[in-house]
């Protein structure tokens, strides 16, 4: 009996250390302007929420967990929660590098390293050293499978 009173004992201590909390707050840019749909997640866990349009969010989270907060163009943020119910942030614009996304079609962009296949590329300092008349020009020759044809085959015609 003693056995399962101090079992019962310890589950019980146990989850009263980790109760979970309502953790409220605003979600700004540097300016103080409100920033709508950033991503609010418990790092190292599938629990999250975004801001909605006046930059507020609610999560449920235990103290000691870490929220994560993430917007495009924006550097990420991490607030541990502690004894505060509200926890709000702003969010700092950082350069970003966009040399790894490809337009694939009809501005449909994708990670260059998600393809299973090569892509080519043609970098516009390329483009400016061939002097051509126009940017459809300068692509021939430099992109494989790619064929440029004049409407009239005289030179200086509309390719």
């Amino acid at each position: 009996m003693t056995k399962t009173l101090l079992a019962a004992l310890l589950l019980v201590g146990s989850q009263a250390f980790a109760q979970q909390k309502t953790v409220t707050g605003k979600v700004t840019s540097e300016q103080g302007a409100p920033l709508a749909g950033v991503s609010i997640v418990i790092k190292g866990t599938n629990t999250g929420t975004s801001s909605n349009s006046e930059g507020n969010y609610s999560i449920r989270a235990e103290v000691g967990q870490v929220l994560q907060f993430r917007f495009i163009g924006s550097a990420l943020v991490e607030r541990t929660v502690g004894a505060d119910d509200v926890i709000s942030v702003a969010l700092r614009r950082v350069a970003m590098d966009l040399d790894a996304v490809v337009v694939t079609a009809l501005g449909q962009t994708a990670e260059q390293r998600s393809f299973g296949y090569a892509q080519q590329s043609v970098q516009g300092a390329e483009i400016a050293q061939t002097q051509r008349e126009n940017f459809v020009n300068a692509l021939q020759g430099r992109v494989a499978g790619v064929d440029v044809t004049s409407t009239s085959g005289v030179p200086g015609a509309s390719t």
